[in-house]
């Protein structure tokens, strides 16, 4: 990038990369809680469980089709 002074560049490349490492950390913990929540429902039986892990698969699908088609 010709005319912008390097350590403006490497400052604003060292903050870019802090903010998208954040945002990663939110949404790992975000559905690791989701997971968590899953295991620790009483399931009677393993249909049960299947069918909660079939639900959760179903909303990462989800999110990842509207991140392709939205770009956001």
């Amino acid at each position: 990038m010709e005319g912008i002074d390097p350590k403006i560049l490497n400052k604003l490349k060292e903050k870019v990369q802090k903010e998208l490492v954040q945002k990663e950390k939110d949404t790992l913990e975000y559905w690791l809680n989701e997971l968590v929540k899953i295991y620790q429902k009483n399931h009677q039986t393993l249909a049960e469980f299947k069918a909660d892990i079939r639900k959760y698969m179903d909303r990462m699908k989800n999110r990842l089709e509207v991140i392709k088609t939205r770009g956001i």
